[in-house]
């Protein structure tokens, strides 16, 4: 079995000066700074390093800034995918017979729902498990860094496919066309992100931040589904 990438780390010296640099930038722009704005030698003293120690894991600050991103993507993507087909078999095993929406739109709905719940918090307990690279993420979204800004759109438009694609295989809602649907993800993928700021900001304020969300991903989803036509299978699921 492959080691996590976290005891690799601390095997290998290497691997841990890049870890200490990644945990230094993310320390010092996590307070009013961009990643633009550090210097290579108070980078280092942050760190422990020598300043030379840099180019050995990185070519510049674009290139540490992307590992950055490409990391917590990794920690994440996968997990939130999971997740959503674990929460959608809590309500119908996904082995089972499909039941269609016409045939229990209260049990789809309750799928739906479930499955909005569970990546929400999920994605908001990854948000307060790693609070400095999103601070670092929504402020290089609008920085100076044309890289940065790129990529950053890039990894939320890979959230909203696979969410878009997850919600179309998993039949979370009925009647939305694959365009309609990615463009909604992408709303989706942008607005959480944003959120995240709050969310670090407002610790006494967590639960409704969560619920916000929640409400948000459900009325831009199931919006969409009755302008597309299917407003009596959405009623439908709402009536005792």
């Amino acid at each position: 079995m492959e080691a996590p990438w976290f005891m690799s780390i601390k095997k290998n010296p290497q691997a841990e000066g890049k870890r200490l640099l990644m945990d230094a930038a993310l320390t010092l722009t996590s307070n009013n700074r961009s990643l633009s704005s550090l210097s290579l030698r108070e980078l280092s003293r942050e760190a422990g390093l020598n300043p030379n120690t840099f180019y050995r894991h990185f070519k510049d600050f674009d290139d540490l800034g992307l590992t950055i991103i490409a990391e917590l993507t990794d920690q994440i993507r996968q997990p939130l995918r999971d997740l959503r087909r674990e929460a959608a078999a809590s309500v119908l095993p996904l082995h089972a017979v499909d039941v269609s929406w016409e045939e229990n739109p209260q049990l789809n709905m309750k799928r739906f729902m479930q499955v909005n719940k569970a990546t929400i918090k999920l994605f908001f307990d990854f948000v307060a498990s790693n609070p400095n690279a999103f601070i670092v993420g929504v402020r290089e979204l609008h920085g100076a860094s044309k890289v940065m800004r790129h990529a950053l759109r890039n990894m939320m438009s890979a959230f909203a496919q696979d969410m878009a694609e997850d919600v179309e295989m998993l039949n979370l809602l009925p009647g939305l066309d694959k365009g309609p649907l990615l463009a909604l993800s992408e709303v989706i993928s942008r607005d959480t992100f944003l959120l995240s700021m709050d969310y670090i900001e407002l610790p006494d304020q967590r639960d409704n931040i969560c619920l916000q969300a929640e409400n948000l991903v459900a009325t831009l989803f199931i919006g969409s589904t009755v302008i597309g036509g299917q407003g009596a299978l959405v009623v439908g699921a709402f009536e005792d």
